[in-house]
């Protein structure tokens, strides 16, 4: 179990920083969050309002389908860019108000908009990504902690991504520069599903493809070019706003679907007392716990709080610093018997 008595080697107390740091972040920018004011989509990147419906803030504020936002306090959209990325002077606090003028027909009509709490799907959404991203976190900096063998490196890997993905997207606002610290997160989210996809090839025991220098050429040119996307969208946007999203997702289903099937071959090939012995069955359990709850939660009538969503996603995360953990445990008595 990796010599936790000679203290600590230069990886584990770098991880451990940055799991701190990571950490302080997330929860500078939750708590800025929740206690912004929240817009709620009141027009389209492009500063145009695209449809109102009743009893929205934008229905409340005076907004009408049709009208183009020219300046926000006094400001010409032209030089603000997107709304996640005004300076930090514009963006307000709950109960603040700004005041927007707007091309209706042939008329300049001004518009003040009070802005209110995050509405609770929103402050759910918030603090499900930093619990999800702290679990992460702790079960990779555990493992690399108790046991620091590689795959233990590899899960803090995965950790350290989760958390660059949860805590930059959470803020704190960076004013113009918001939208580097999103994709950034967006980049991060990603590889945090290429480095699973390659924690489960190589766990227990490596796969033939694991050796493959094409499928790791194929793999990270596919994130690189993610990567690229991202740089032209903070460039030229808002041209290519709504397509982030589907690119990434796009690479995180074809991580999914690749992972499932070095899971699937781990159990089917893999000889089943070295299956059993190194753990593999608790992150099964894990990804079963979370599938289930993933089909029924939808069907629940009552609203359950953030955490509870937490919970069950952490339990993939805890049950791979288990299997880890117990597999560091079967080598060692392998090495020792031998």
């Amino acid at each position: 179990m990796a010599n936790r008595d000679a203290g600590l080697s230069r990886r584990q107390s770098l991880v451990l920083v940055a799991v701190l740091a990571l950490t302080a972040w997330g929860a500078a920018g939750l708590h800025e969050g929740l206690n912004s004011g929240f817009s709620g989509g009141l027009y389209d990147p492009h500063y145009r309002v695209a449809g109102i419906y009743p009893g929205s803030l934008a229905d409340r504020s005076g907004f009408k389908a049709g009208d183009r936002v020219i300046s926000v306090d006094g400001r010409p959209v032209e030089t603000l860019g997107m709304e996640s990325r005004w300076p930090r002077s514009l963006v307000p606090r709950i109960g603040e108000s700004r005041r927007f003028v707007v091309q209706r027909d042939a008329e300049q009509v001004p518009v003040d908009v009070v802005f209110p709490a995050p509405s609770a799907a929103a402050a759910a959404n918030r603090i499900r990504a930093a619990l999800v991203g702290l679990a992460f976190m702790a079960a990779g900096l555990w493992a690399l902690l108790t046991v620091n063998t590689g795959h233990a490196r590899a899960l803090a890997g995965i950790g350290l991504a989760a958390g660059v993905s949860a805590s930059l997207g959470l803020g704190p606002h960076l004013g113009s520069w918001n939208g580097v610290q999103g994709h950034v997160a967006t980049a991060a989210s990603v590889l945090m599903f290429i480095l699973l996809l390659r924690f489960f090839i190589a766990f227990p025991v490596p796969k033939a493809v694991s050796r493959s220098s094409t499928a790791a050429r194929l793999v990270y040119g596919a994130w690189a070019g993610l990567l690229l996307f991202l740089l032209v969208e903070v460039i030229v946007h808002p041209a290519l706003y709504y397509s982030t999203g589907s690119v990434a997702s796009l690479l995180i289903l074809a991580c999914v679907v690749l992972m499932l099937a070095a899971i699937a071959h781990t159990l089917l090939k893999g000889p089943r007392a070295e299956v059993r012995a190194s753990g593999m069955l608790w992150i099964l359990g894990g990804l079963l716990l979370l599938s289930v709850w993933t089909v029924l939660r939808p069907a629940l009538s009552v609203n359950l709080p953030a955490w509870t969503d937490a919970v069950v996603i952490a339990a993939v995360p805890l049950s791979m610093a288990l299997a880890v953990r117990r597999h560091a445990t079967l080598e060692q008595k392998r090495t020792t018997t031998e």
